[in-house]
């Protein structure tokens, strides 16, 4: 299983980071151990870092939201409108929106090329963020658990860890 530690930036407080506490119970049930949370990136960390970020921009005057988001970094409960800057701006490994995280739905928007190897496609069907790289599916079915938001994340960054290593 791949390493993942909580990054909540020192002095930016998400707002709309709802059931933040219920998901990181899930995440450490699933985990069997209790996550670690840091404040600052280090760049000898070997795993991925969760990011709550609710109505946080990622500009928030002093750039340490912008400068701790990159392919490292997932980021948990986006507000839809702030998704398509944060993409473009910030090419995170991926997210979740608000509107799902908060009601431990398990949709994940990640890179495309990752995507397309763990999740059929139909012909017709869109592409959510094409222009930008990224797609939305669900690895796990929804069951109204943080445990299985956690399942659908930790699998869709399995997949992307296996994605990045193969390219590099």
């Amino acid at each position: 299983m791949i390493s993942v530690k909580i990054l909540k930036i020192e002095n930016v407080e998400p707002v709309g980071v709802d059931n933040l506490d219920e998901f990181i119970q899930g995440l450490n049930n699933v985990l069997g151990h209790p996550i670690e949370t840091i404040n600052k990136v280090d760049p000898n960390f070997d795993g991925y870092y969760l990011l709550p970020i609710g109505f946080t921009i990622p500009e928030d005057g002093n750039g340490s939201v912008k400068e701790n988001i990159n392919e490292k970094v997932f980021l948990l409960s986006v507000i839809n409108s702030n998704i398509p800057r944060i993409l473009e701006e910030c090419r995170p490994a991926g997210l979740t929106n608000w509107a799902l995280f908060f009601r431990a739905g398990t949709a994940v928007i990640g890179k495309t090329e990752v995507i397309d190897k763990v999740s059929p496609r139909e012909e017709d069907e869109n592409i959510w963020y094409e222009d930008l790289g990224y797609d939305q599916y669900i690895p796990i079915l929804q069951d109204g658990t943080y445990e299985t938001v956690a399942k659908s994340i930790l699998s869709y960054l399995q997949a992307y860890d296996n994605y990045i290593n193969k390219c590099v």
